[in-house]
């Protein structure tokens, strides 16, 4: 796991800051104090002239005082560079990833109330109080919407993989996924079954090459598409959509929180809007005990969830196989174990016959009894 996390590190985006070489060159900056050799009407030039007149120049950043956008008529002040390396970003960042659209918006169109006070608190902390004059809120279709100006997308910029700033610090990646899981992910509780879920789409159209000889807008599970195309169906599993094979790395690298992340199915759409033609659902499990790992580590930001991930924490649920056996090692002392004291132990989560796991590993020849009470741990 540690190698494949190294892996994703170097192709994640190594953006820290945003300098002014990096806005789209049509882009009309304001300038407090105009280099000598320039001449122009006004006080503004866009990013295209400053970069044939000095590259990529760190002076000029700081030159730099304001940005024009709509039709050059809006102006925002900013400063540059323009620091990524705050909570503001990280919370902006995996709000957008999840809920957003930002391919020629920044738009936000969802039902809970937190979440548009978080967009809107964010880019306030991000731009200053400014930036409010040019957000636009209305009820679309029975939920909000907040717009923010256009942009915006281009100091936030959303990628496939989740950007190597808050992979490298534990307390963005906390946050990160705080909100990847209160957007997207699910707390199931079903009398003693329980599980968490989380699951993204991603467009498989180039994959597939319109190989697929399925019906419009029907799921196709998995099973049936192994059974239908087995050498497609590996091209597939070679690529989970990044983000959400991130969000399985950063549980394990940072909360030692296991999960599973299977393909669930496949989908051809209408249309090519969305995530595409032909998209693949994948799905991140946690299960046993990671679920209260998961509770303690990071939980979600909602009540609702919330309330329900406190119901699923006084579950004993099934833990994964080998548990009591992992104990063992845990308690033991030069591979020599007290049954006693594994009974001891094990009474303390709840379970009732603890013994029978005792029997259980001497006939599968992993224990050897050396005396009364006395066991030596052999596999």
């Amino acid at each position: 796991m540690r190698n494949i996390f190294s892996e994703y590190l170097k192709n994640a985006p190594k953006m820290s800051k945003i300098n002014y070489w990096d806005l789209p060159q049509s882009t009309c900056l304001e300038l407090n104090s105009i280099p000598k050799n320039i001449k122009l009407r006004g006080k503004s030039l866009t990013v295209k002239k400053l970069l044939s007149n000095f590259g990529k120049n760190h002076k000029i950043n700081k030159k730099i005082s304001a940005i024009f956008f709509y039709r050059g008529i809006r102006k925002l002040p900013l400063k540059f560079p323009f620091s990524l390396d705050n909570i503001n970003f990280v919370e902006l960042y995996s709000l957008m990833a999840s809920e957003g659209s930002n391919n020629t918006e920044f738009r936000l169109h969802v039902p809970e109330d937190f979440f548009h006070d978080m967009f809107i608190n964010n880019l306030e902390s991000l731009f200053s109080k400014n930036i409010l004059t040019y957000l636009h809120q209305k009820q679309e279709k029975g939920f909000l919407r907040s717009t923010a100006p256009a942009i915006i997308r281009y100091f936030i910029p959303i990628q496939d993989h989740i950007p190597k700033i808050i992979l490298l610090n534990k307390d963005y990646s906390k946050r990160y996924l705080q909100i990847a899981f209160e957007s997207e992910g699910s707390p199931i509780h079903v009398g003693s079954k329980r599980y968490i879920s989380l699951k993204r789409n991603i467009d498989i159209t180039k994959i597939v090459e319109n190989k697929l000889k399925y019906p419009e807008e029907k799921r196709i599970y998995a099973k049936q598409l192994e059974k239908d195309y087995p050498d497609l169906i590996k091209k597939i599993l070679d690529n989970p959509p990044k983000l959400i094979l991130g969000e399985h790395l950063l549980l394990k690298e940072y909360f030692k929180i296991d999960s599973n992340l299977n393909l669930e199915c496949i989908r051809i759409n209408k249309t090519s809007s969305g995530f595409g033609k032909i998209t693949s659902r994948w799905a991140l499990y946690i299960y046993a005990d990671s679920i209260n790992r998961f509770i303690d580590e990071i939980n979600f930001i909602g009540a609702k969830k919330k309330a329900l991930t406190q119901k699923m924490r006084m579950v004993i649920g099934n833990r994964k196989q080998y548990f009591s056996f992992e104990l063992m090692k845990k308690i033991s002392k030069k591979s020599l174990i007290n049954s006693s004291d594994f009974v001891r132990e094990m009474k303390k989560l709840g379970y009732v016959s603890p013994r029978a796991y005792i029997s259980r590993y001497l006939k599968k020849g992993i224990l050897k009894k050396t005396g009364r009470g006395k066991y030596l741990i052999v596999n």
